[in-house]
């Protein structure tokens, strides 16, 4: 299921920026786009993860499916303008709900001796996905209107929800099923006094923050500045993905050699060199074997990020840290994608390059010097054990 969701929505993206602006719209118009998804994605996540813990995964998972069906449905079908913000945030919302589940779930099937390894196969699986997604997108346009490929896309949501159906209700936790609204007021007032809330949201504003400078306008970087063709971007795209991929499922073995905490901090410095190559002008293909190493290098931190967070969580608040994790993301990612769009506009597209590597070496040495100490406390803790 999660393979054709991300199947669908990376495709949907590798070609939906490139299509506003063959329609003449511009970086602006396409960064509002990005960042009303985005923002809603990023409000509604940790409300969302709260009432996950209430409702159960499967329910919320039918409805989102439903809503990010919809949501890319509307943006591909109907013309550019008020009605596609709005179908952007209803594919927000459903991006929320999909968020939620994954990593508690990940961490309920697993066992600590092989947590490392199932989140990093989770991700290297998202990554194929991711893949064959953007090969299709880039291939699409040879035989379809992009707007048909567009819808077919979109479509795919709808099989992802009849596979979802099949899948068997968990209860949800017993003790949050009474007095609600009491239990949900007393649940974030929690979460929001932790000291870890506080410091995961900050880590993840600002990756989130850098990324959505950047990230989302590759595909126009491409086309536009270096006047690569559609097909190209979708083969660098799938290229990167696979990278990333693999950088993943070495994960594991990085962190046997440095740790967890170390280990996202050295993928994430090493990346910062060949993000800032992509700035400066350069040629087509030092361009893209700039943005390979740079996508896996950065990616490799994620799953070791995830697994570490899920892991210093108490288990009954996993689904709204994920839910926060998710929060801090998008709502940074929302407003940089404003920002960048308009940046990309009126000045070059090089300059949030620039600012996103303030950002990543900002992030890095915060993330060392706060959740070091953490892992020291969790190993002396399995000690004990």
């Amino acid at each position: 299921m999660s393979f054709i969701t991300t199947l669908s929505t990376g495709a949907f993206n590798m070609l939906f920026g490139i299509v506003v602006l063959q329609l003449g719209r511009g970086e602006g118009f396409l960064g509002q786009i990005l960042a009303m998804g985005l923002l809603a994605t990023g409000v509604l996540s940790l409300p969302v993860g709260i009432l996950t813990d209430l409702w159960g995964k499967k329910r919320t998972l039918l409805l989102a499916l439903g809503l990010t069906g919809t949501g890319l449905f509307g943006q591909a079908a109907l013309p550019l303008g008020n009605l596609t913000l709005g179908f952007s945030i209803l594919f927000g919302i459903g991006q929320a709900m999909l968020g939620v589940a994954t990593l508690p779930i990940l961490m309920e099937i697993s066992i600590p001796e092989n947590r490392a390894q199932l989140f990093s196969l989770n991700f290297s699986i998202t990554m194929a996905a991711l893949v064959l997604g953007s090969l299709i997108a880039g291939t699409a346009p040879d035989y379809f209107s992009p707007q048909w490929a567009l819808i077919g896309f979109a479509l795919l949501q709808v099989v992802a929800f009849g596979i979802s159906l099949r899948l068997s209700e968990e209860k949800a936790i017993p003790r949050y099923h009474t007095q609600t609204i009491v239990k949900l007021k007393s649940y974030s007032k929690l979460l929001l006094r932790s000291d870890l809330v506080k410091d995961v949201f900050i880590y993840n504003t600002l990756i989130g923050f850098g990324a959505g400078l950047v990230i989302p306008f590759f595909n126009i970087f491409l086309t536009k500045r270096l006047k690569a063709p559609i097909y190209m971007v979708g083969v660098v795209l799938s290229t990167s993905q696979v990278g990333t991929a693999l950088a993943g499922l070495l994960a594991p073995y990085l962190i046997l050699k440095m740790g967890k905490v170390k280990s996202v901090v050295v993928s994430q410095l090493v990346s910062i060199p060949f993000l800032l190559m992509i700035a400066l002008p350069q040629s087509l293909g030092i361009v893209i074997l700039s943005f390979l190493l740079r996508s896996a290098f950065m990616n490799m931190s994620y799953p070791i990020s995830s697994c570490f967070t899920m892991e210093i969580t108490p288990t009954e608040q996993r689904a709204s840290v994920a839910s926060l994790v998710g929060m801090a993301q998008n709502l940074s990612r929302a407003a940089s994608a404003i920002f960048g769009g308009w940046l990309m506009e009126k000045t070059n597209y090089s300059v949030p390059y620039f600012i996103t590597t303030i950002l990543y070496l900002i992030a890095s040495i915060f993330y060392w010097k706060v959740f070091t100490p953490r892992e020291k406390e969790l190993c002396f803790v399995k000690r004990i054990e």
